[in-house]
């Protein structure tokens, strides 16, 4: 008896709160206030230049040699934001790259976007890399993750036309002596801004 009163009670209470709930008149305008801001992260340069492959067969120890300039030259296809879509929704691109070096040695990196034809459009970075411990040691680490590039909504536009890009490493005069490794890895990520 004592059960089919709770139960009666516990129906009854049910009753008087879904009657007595409160609804908010919903304000389907909000919608239009809604923006989304993904970030997308793709790969951008990746470079390893590794010295003992570049010096020349047969030098003796000690000796001063060089490199010509074309050999550390590349150019890949990289079409840097796709559709006016992109264009119209990127808030920025940030470029970070992480240069390590366990030459003793300093270099440059050099990239420029191109376009499908080949010419150079927008600013020529430059990243210096400083020297490095020796083969055998911790890397030195040059540019990094608190330093991105960023490009701004201004500068993509000027580069919405850019297909390519080109990265080139300035090296110095060299010696025959010298072992190690330059690791060259960097990302793009895209920070859109789109109101639906």
């Amino acid at each position: 008896m004592k059960t089919k009163k709770i139960h009666a009670l516990l129906l009854f209470a049910s009753i008087i709160l879904m009657t007595a709930s409160c609804v908010k008149e919903l304000d389907f305008e909000q919608l239009d206030d809604v923006v989304l801001t993904p970030v997308f992260e793709a790969d951008f340069i990746y470079s390893e230049f590794d010295i003992e492959d570049y010096i020349p067969q047969g030098t003796p120890p000690n000796i001063e040699f060089t490199i010509p300039p074309e050999v550390l030259r590349d150019t890949i296809n990289y079409d840097l934001v796709g559709t006016d879509f992109a264009i119209d929704n990127l808030d920025r691109v940030e470029l970070t790259i992480e240069a390590r070096n366990t030459i003793e040695v300093g270099f440059t990196i050099q990239f420029q976007f191109l376009t499908q034809d080949g010419q150079p459009i927008g600013q020529l970075y430059s990243i210096p890399v400083q020297a490095g411990l020796g083969e055998g040691t911790e890397p030195v680490i040059s540019f990094s993750d608190p330093d991105p590039i960023v490009l701004d909504n201004a500068t993509l536009n000027q580069l919405a036309s850019a297909q390519k890009i080109a990265t080139e490493i300035i090296v110095p005069t060299l010696n025959s002596d010298l072992r190690g490794v330059l690791d060259l890895r960097s990302k793009a990520s895209y920070y859109v801004n789109y109101q639906l």
